[in-house]
């Protein structure tokens, strides 16, 4: 899958994408079908998307970036806030010449995606949150641990707990190698990043197309949170993949990128 850079406040950014190649000086062309941004998890990075990319860049113009410290993006820190986040994302999409997407956010990513059309609705033409949640409440438990992993304290976590019981195992191993891309104070502060943001208040303030996607096993963003957000969101509509947990765009992929098709397909023309 092609990849390349574009700076952005200073920082030399990743970013994978689907149209066809262009010189490493230009941003890719977007002429096919709809144009989605994909905004990866705490601690993540654009390769958390590449099953989606794959699946759903035959037809539509669809990039996905690292943000600022996480997978091959330059820098050693995070940004430390979802409003942060959003800016540097709208940066982003400015440096690369973007249009209008179709933001599709996962975790962390929802997050952000929700900030960006709360505070900067003119860059998105409609959303997809992924194990979303108007408030992300990781565990004291959880967050301590990886404070102990930036401390050198204890090992990085490998966990199953976050994936559907009936998960294939070469998915998660397809999402750990992906996860020690980032270093661990990175996640760490994303972590404390998503804790922080409630986006509760506001969801009445979302004004484009909205669709939810809930993974049935998913602890942290459950389906009752999805339900909360359908609820407030005007006009938002829900989806459950089942098994699937926290990571299920990349556990249920080809019933996440049926269901995307689906949204895609039922948006207004653009004017």
């Amino acid at each position: 899958m092609p990849s390349k850079y574009v700076t952005v406040a200073g920082v030399a950014t990743h970013l994978l994408y689907t149209p066809p190649t262009t010189l490493p000086t230009e941003p890719p062309r977007y002429q096919r079908g709809q144009v989605l941004l994909f905004l990866h998890g705490a601690g993540g990075n654009a390769g958390h998307w590449r099953r989606a990319l794959g699946l759903l860049g035959a037809r539509h113009s669809a990039v996905a970036l690292d943000w600022p410290g996480h997978g091959r993006s330059g820098s050693t820190e995070g940004l430390g806030s979802i409003e942060a986040y959003a800016d540097f994302t709208a940066a982003f999409a400015r440096a690369a010449s973007l249009p209008p997407a179709v933001v599709v956010g996962s975790c962390m990513g929802a997050s952000v995606a929700l900030e960006l059309a709360i505070a900067q609705p003119a860059s998105v033409r409609a959303l997809v949150l992924v194990n979303a949640a108007a408030r992300l409440h990781f565990p004291a438990a959880a967050v301590d641990v990886w404070r102990e992993v930036t401390y050198g304290r204890a090992p990085q976590p490998f966990s199953m707990e976050a994936f559907s019981p009936r998960t294939d195992f070469a998915v998660m191993r397809e999402l750990w190698m992906e996860q020690v891309k980032t270093d661990p104070r990175v996640r760490y502060h994303d972590l404390k990043a998503c804790n922080a943001y409630d986006a509760g208040a506001r969801l009445t303030a979302v004004r484009v197309p909205t669709l939810i996607v809930a993974g049935r096993d998913d602890a942290l963003a459950t389906v009752d949170a999805a339900e909360e957000l359908r609820a407030a969101i005007p006009g938002a509509r829900a989806t459950v993949l089942d098994p699937a947990g926290h990571f299920a765009a990349c556990e249920q992929a080809e019933a996440f990128a049926a269901a995307v098709e689906e949204f895609l397909a039922a948006l207004p023309e653009v004017a």
